[in-house]
C-alpha cells in the first residue's frame, strides 16, 4: 500500500463482473432480482452512503460520482488485464491522498473547542459532540458538478478533486473485488455501481428513495452472513489440511538447520512459479552470488524497500550479482506485476512468485520484507531489518563478488529458564519462549466513525 489512503467505511458483515469492453449494461434491480445482485447493490448502497457523506465534511469538497465510478471500473478492469493501466499513477494518487490527509487533519482542527469552551461544558461529552457536529456541518463545502453518468477519461486538466475521487473509486473497486473473492464469487459491478449511484443521490437529496428497501437489504446481508460463516469453516479446514502437506514437503528440502532453526542453506529446489522469467524452482540461481528479495505486493514497507534495492542490484548486478524478488504466496499475479512494475524491477530483479508456500515456509516467520544475500553453496544471511542493515548489505556483497562469502552469526532463541511444577526429586525443565504471533496487517483507518 503506498499511503495511507483515506479508508472506507465498513461494509456489510464488517467482512475485510461486469462486461469490460462496451458501455456497462443497465441494472435493474427490485424483488426478482437474484440474492447476488441483491447483495452487490447492498454494498454499493453502503459504500456510497456512507463516502459521500462523511468525505465531503472531511475534505470539504463532494466526491465526483461519475469519476468514482469510472474508478470502479477501471479497477476491475486492471484486476483482469494485467496489461491495462488506471487513469491516475500511482505516485499521482499517493500525492493527491496525502494532500487531502493535511487538507482533513486542518479541518478537523478547527472543529475542537476552545479551551474557554470546552471549560464551559464542564465535561458533558454530549454537549461537546454536538459543538463538534455543529461546527463540522457549519463548514464549507464545494459542490462537484451533477453526475452525467458518461464515461469519464481524466486528461492534463484533470483537478485535484477529481484525483482524490478517483482514488476513492479504486478503494470502492478493490473492496468490492475483495469481498467478492472471500464468497468466492464474481458479483456483478452493475449492480453495486447501481447501489452507489443511488445511494449517492440520496446523499444529495434525503427525500429520494432506495430502490430496495431497508428491510430487504438487511435480509439478504443475513444471508449472506450465514454463507460467510460456512465458508470461513471450511477454508479454515482446508487450511489446515495444506498446512499439512506443506509442512511435509517442506520436511524433505529443509536440511541441516542453524541455531535458530531455519535451513542451514537455500535449497534450491524450493518450487516457484515465475512472472518476469521462466521457472518452476530455484534451480536456475544455483551456484551463484545472490541477492533475494522476499516480498508482499500489498506490502508499504516492501514498496519502500523496492526501489533502493532495484539501486543496490543495478551498482553490482554487472559485477557478477544475480539478483531475484520473490512474491509471497498470499499475492496474486496481477499485484505482483504492478508492484513490479511501480517498483521497476525489470532489468534489475527476476521476479517469482511463492506459490507454493514452499520459500516462505522454510525461510519466513509471516513478516517482511526479508532480504537475503546468499553465497554460491546455498549457505546465506539473512537482513530482516533492511532499513537499518542497508549499509551493511552493499559492504558484504562488495566482499562477496571479491571471494569472501558473507557469514550469518546465529544466535538460539531465548528461553524461559523459570522452574515448572515438579516433584522435589525431578529436574527443573526449561520452557521455550512463547512463539512469535504471525504478523497481521493492521486496520486502516476507518472513514469515520
Amino acid at each position: 500500500m503506498k499511503s495511507k489512503y483515506f479508508a472506507l467505511g465498513a461494509c456489510a458483515l464488517a467482512l475485510t463482473a461486469c462486461d469490460m469492453q462496451g458501455t456497462p449494461k443497465q441494472a435493474v434491480i427490485g424483488p426478482n432480482s437474484t440474492d447476488e445482485q441483491k447483495f452487490a447493490y447492498m454494498l454499493g448502497a453502503q459504500f456510497g452512503g456512507q463516502n459521500f457523506t462523511m468525505i465531503p465534511r472531511q475534505v470539504g469538497s463532494e466526491l465526483h460520482e461519475d469519476v468514482v465510478v469510472q474508478a470502479v471500473y477501471d479497477f476491475i478492469k486492471s484486476e483482469k488485464d494485467t496489461t491495462f493501466k488506471m487513469q491516475v499513477p500511482a505516485d499521482s494518487m499517493q500525492a493527491v491522498g496525502s494532500r487531502f490527509s493535511v487538507i482533513a487533519r486542518e479541518r478537523m482542527e478547527k472543529t475542537r473547542p476552545d479551551s474557554a469552551t470546552l471549560a464551559g461544558f464542564g465535561g458533558d461529552q454530549a454537549k461537546i459532540r454536538a459543538y463538534v457536529d455543529s461546527v463540522t456541518k457549519a463548514m464549507p463545502i464545494e459542490a462537484a458538478p451533477a453526475p452525467t453518468k458518461a464515461t469519464v477519461t481524466l486528461g492534463n486538466a484533470t483537478t485535484d478533486i477529481q484525483k482524490f475521487s478517483y482514488l476513492i473509486g479504486m478503494q470502492f473497486g478493490a473492496q468490492f473485488q475483495s469481498i467478492g473473492k472471500q464468497f468466492n464469487t464474481e458479483f456483478d459491478a452493475d449492480y453495486f455501481v447501481l447501489g452507489v449511484r443511488e445511494s449517492a443521490a440520496k446523499v444529495r437529496d434525503t427525500t429520494k428513495t432506495m430502490t430496495l428497501p431497508e428491510d430487504s437489504l438487511k435480509a439478504v446481508g443475513e444471508r449472506f452472513n450465514e454463507k460467510m460463516k460456512v465458508i470461513r469453516e471450511e477454508a479454515i479446514k482446508k487450511q489446515q489440511e495444506e498446512q499439512k502437506k506443506l509442512e511435509a514437503e517442506v520436511a524433505e528440502l529443509k536440511g541441516e538447520t542453524l541455531a535458530n532453526g531455519m535451513p542451514a542453506k537455500i535449497n534450491f529446489k524450493v518450487k516457484a512459479t515465475g512472472i518476469s522469467t521462466k521457472a518452476e524452482n530455484l534451480e536456475a540461481y544455483a551456484g551463484k552470488p545472490l541477492l533475494m528479495f522476499y516480498f508482499s505486493a500489498t506490502c508499504g514497507h516492501c514498496a519502500h524497500a523496492a526501489p533502493q534495492l532495484v539501486e543496490i542490484a543495478k551498482e553490482f548486478n554487472p559485477k557478477g550479482l544475480t539478483s531475484v524478488a520473490i512474491a509471497s504466496g498470499g499475492n496474486n499475479k496481477s499485484g505482483i506485476r504492478r508492484f513490479s512494475d511501480d517498483a521497476k524491477f525489470e532489468g534489475a530483479f527476476d521476479v517469482l512468485w511463492d506459490e507454493s508456500r514452499q520459500f516462505g515456509e522454510l525461510y519466513s516467520d509471516g513478516y517482511v520484507p526479508k532480504v537475503y544475500l546468499v553465497n554460491p553453496d546455498g549457505s546465506y544471511k539473512l537482513y530482516a531489518a533492511f532499513e537499518r542493515e542497508k549499509e551493511d548489505l552493499k559492504k558484504e556483497i562488495a566482499e562477496l563478488l571479491n571471494g569472501k562469502p558473507v557469514e550469518w552469526k546465529v544466535e538460539a532463541p531465548a528461553v524461559d529458564t523459570a522452574k515448572v511444577d515438579a516433584p522435589a526429586s525431578s529436574a527443573a525443565v526449561a520452557q521455550p519462549a512463547p512463539a512469535k504471533a504471525e504478523a497481521k496487517p493492521a486496520a486502516a483507518p476507518a472513514a469515520n466513525k
